[in-house]
């Protein structure tokens, strides 16, 4: 009997092992692939749907029931948010929660609740979802924009609050329909500048940037050229990070070759010194190439 018990007890510790072990293995193999960065220009989508795993439906979640819950007097909103920011990912829902409501009380939100940065994140996270989708835009996102164009300008070193609005502006730009203007963006030379000699605590500010400014030039919107040069000039020559040289190299290529900027000649120099650093240290392909290009299209003026 008690050789039994023991083959029992042991038994149960082994299955419980394998099925922790199964767990952190998916666990590991999930973070790992989530930390897998994409260099492509693409909208931002701050929460990826998981892999389905099981073949039961989760009941669809009544929106018109958390509709009115969304507001600045309810003490449980900061997790209600998180709640509508997970769900607000997947485009199915993101239509739901428009006909429901949830949406435009987020907006109300937002306006009403600026000296909350919990809930002001969670609330710009959520307009960074649903800006993947160029249905919400002039409805819920452009709304929003006075409330961008204060953080731009008037919040610049808040940390908590501007990756956010400037992932949101990765997405709002890289639509064809863009429904903000140049002069809201204004700005956003001056904090790739600003940030430039922190990259290496404020990477995230620093990217988003460089692609609101890629995402510019391909919209034929103009900006400070000066201080991008020289942001430019200090990345290609500082900068051994391959995902900010290949925006910093896109973005000088585009500006060389755009119709409505007017390229100064007066940085070549600087400019060829930095790309020759490149072509001389760097290994990446894409890079490479774009410097290669970058280096014709100066050498032929």
């Amino acid at each position: 009997m008690l050789n039994s018990s023991r083959t029992l007890v042991v038994g149960l510790s082994v299955g419980v092992c394998a099925i922790l072990g199964s767990y952190l293995f998916r666990k590991w193999r999930s973070s790992e692939e989530s930390n897998v960065k994409d260099i492509a220009l693409k909208p931002i989508n701050l929460k990826k749907p998981e892999k389905k795993r099981r073949s039961t439906t989760a009941p669809a979640v009544d929106y018109s029931k958390l509709a009115p819950a969304i507001s600045d007097r309810n003490p449980q909103l900061g997790v209600l948010l998180k709640f509508i920011n997970e769900k607000s990912a997947f485009k199915a829902e993101q239509e739901r929660m428009r006909a429901s409501g949830c949406l435009s009380n987020v907006t109300k939100v937002l306006w009403s609740t600026r000296s909350n940065p919990e809930i002001t994140n969670t609330c710009y996270k959520i307009m960074t979802n649903i800006s993947t989708n160029p249905d919400m835009l002039q409805e819920f996102v452009k709304p929003i924009v006075p409330l961008v164009y204060d953080v731009l300008t008037q919040d610049q070193e808040n940390t908590e609050i501007l990756p956010n609005v400037l992932n949101l502006l990765v997405n709002i730009t890289s639509h064809n329909d863009i429904i903000i203007c140049e002069y809201n963006l204004r700005a956003i030379p001056q904090i790739l500048s600003l940030y430039t000699p922190q990259i290496n605590y404020q990477y995230d500010i620093v990217l988003s940037s460089l692609k609101i400014l890629i995402n510019m030039t391909c919209s034929d919107m103009e900006f400070d050229l000066t201080l991008v040069y020289m942001t430019m000039i200090h990345l290609l020559h500082g900068c051994k990070n391959n995902a900010i040289l290949l925006r910093v190299l896109t973005l000088l290529r585009n500006i060389l070759k755009s119709k409505t900027l007017k390229h100064d000649y007066n940085f070549d120099d600087e400019l060829m010194r930095g790309i020759g650093t490149v072509l001389s240290s760097n290994e990446d392909k894409d890079c490479l190439e774009i410097a290669n290009q970058i280096y014709r299209l100066i050498s032929d003026h």
